[in-house]
């Protein structure tokens, strides 16, 4: 196609070995954890992008798609192969580590009491009830299934106009913040429920207030307040112009205006998916409280002389 069209495609496989891990241990022994370094985790990926520039005349278009998928595996952990490491998380949910899993898989340790024919349990008074689990349950990983960009370029003359749309895909995430609004009553989620007369449960009506009581809270059902981390977004935008040279002479001058984060095209999530509430290796995913994501403006004057 005359040099339109650019392919590249890689592939990957790493696999690291005797990663740093806090195990916790019996506190007879005088600690609660140690520090082990243990393990085999493989990594496979797919890095993948398609590119398209074309020049009709004055007009010229400029545009790639990437694709991006990283598979995490972990081969080997301890010896027992039984044995799990609980890594950090929020209350009544952690990242579990287990031989076959992945770095990324949550487990909760809350449900709905439920009868023996798998419905939610209700108490003397019509409301639900909740249980702890003796065994956690799995519940997903919170690492994403794949990344996609895409970006586009047109330049007219002195006129350059850009977006780039980004998505992620798959994965998921838990708001604890949810959780502790709804149970104060001060979500949105509540006030939809107050003005339909409550929550349905089985075939019946259960109270706004009595539902989040027991769902919501600081140990949540972490069922209730764990959504799909998929988001597309519009990540960035820009437009310049440069004037031309009848007007400003031996002067290269370009006006610009750029944005980023503009807005949610499709998100699920009451947050952004994308933030993350520490620098830890395993707060992906999670939110407490965090600040929301911040979009960007800017404007730029460029001249050459």
């Amino acid at each position: 196609f005359d040099n339109a069209l650019t392919l590249d495609v890689t592939f990957y496989q790493s696999n690291t070995r005797k990663q740093t891990f806090l195990r916790p241990i019996t506190v007879g022994e005088g600690y609660s954890k140690e520090y082990v370094q243990t393990g085999n985790v493989r990594n496979r990926g797919l890095e993948l992008s398609l590119g398209y520039n074309k020049t009709w005349g004055d007009f010229t278009w400029n545009s790639s798609l990437t694709y991006s998928m990283n598979r995490n595996k972990i081969i080997d952990l301890l010896e027992d192969p039984n044995e799990v490491i609980s890594q950090a998380g929020l209350n009544g949910a952690n990242v579990i580590l287990k031989k076959g899993g992945t770095m990324g898989d949550v487990y909760t340790y809350t449900d709905f009491a439920r009868d023996n024919e798998g419905n939610i349990a209700l108490d003397a008074s019509g409301n639900v009830m909740r249980q702890t689990l003796s065994n956690p349950k799995y519940c997903g990983s919170v690492l994403p299934k794949g990344n996609i960009g895409f970006s586009n370029d047109f330049t007219w003359k002195g006129l350059n106009l850009g977006f780039l749309v980004t998505a992620r895909l798959g994965g998921i995430v838990l708001s604890q913040t949810q959780a502790l609004l709804d149970y104060y009553g001060v979500s949105q989620a509540t006030a939809d429920a107050r003005e339909a007369g409550g929550i349905a449960v089985n075939t019946g009506m259960v109270s706004a207030e009595s539902y989040y009581s027991v769902v919501g809270g600081d140990n949540p059902i972490w069922s209730e307040y764990i959504y799909s981390g998929t988001n597309v977004r519009l990540q960035e935008a820009h437009i310049s112009y440069t004037l031309p040279r009848t007007l400003v002479g031996k002067l290269g001058v370009t006006l610009g205006l750029t944005a980023s984060n503009l807005f949610m095209i499709y998100n699920k999530a009451p947050f952004d998916p994308e933030s993350t509430a520490s620098t830890g290796t395993f707060y992906q995913g999670l939110d407490y409280f965090m600040q929301p994501s911040l979009r960007s403006l800017g404007f730029s004057v460029k001249v050459n002389f």
